[in-house]
């Protein structure tokens, strides 16, 4: 009966330990709000998040370590289907961030193309509004002041690329 069994080698069960590892160091780089959202093991996502506030490279190292240990006792491929899904989602959200920043700094640094080409693409907009917080986001950059306007008018800026997308 035990030569029906297989076992693994050293070298083996060493190779895993260290993918599992590598798996946890990946998961320490997400960030919390991902990692509750992700049903780890209370003792697990615990650990993860220790690990974030470590910095001193021993007691890094040893906390990985234990990570490690803690995913050899549960099953890794729900945690790598669940770290794939937020790697596949990121890429779609800093997209759409770049292209806010992107309006963003033509609406503020072009003069009137930038509002003209804004206007163009989100038609239903209303134009005073973005003409005025343009203006006034331009003037508390000069003076200095908060960015008061600024802040509303991305949310603008956000609002009509989110309607735009669900239509």
């Amino acid at each position: 009966m035990e030569n029906n069994i297989q076992e693994k080698s050293k070298s083996q069960i060493k190779r895993e330990a260290e993918e599992l590892q590598e798996l946890g160091e990946k998961l320490i780089k997400l960030p919390v709000v991902r990692l509750k959202h992700m049903a780890l093991p209370e003792k697990l996502l615990k650990a993860l998040i220790d690990a974030q506030s470590i910095k001193s490279n021993v007691a890094g190292r040893r906390q990985r370590q234990y990570i490690g240990a803690l995913m050899r006792e549960i099953d890794p491929e729900p945690i790598r289907h669940a770290l794939d899904n937020t790697r596949n989602n990121t890429p779609t959200e800093s997209k759409d961030t770049k292209e806010v920043l992107k309006w963003m700094g033509r609406l503020l640094n072009d003069d009137q193309s930038g509002i003209e080409a804004f206007i163009s693409a989100f038609p239903d907009l209303e134009r005073q509004q973005l003409r005025q917080l343009v203006r006034n986001t331009r003037k508390e950059k000069a003076k200095g002041k908060s960015l008061k306007s600024f802040k509303v008018l991305k949310k603008l800026v956000v609002k009509c690329m989110n309607k735009k997308k669900n239509d």
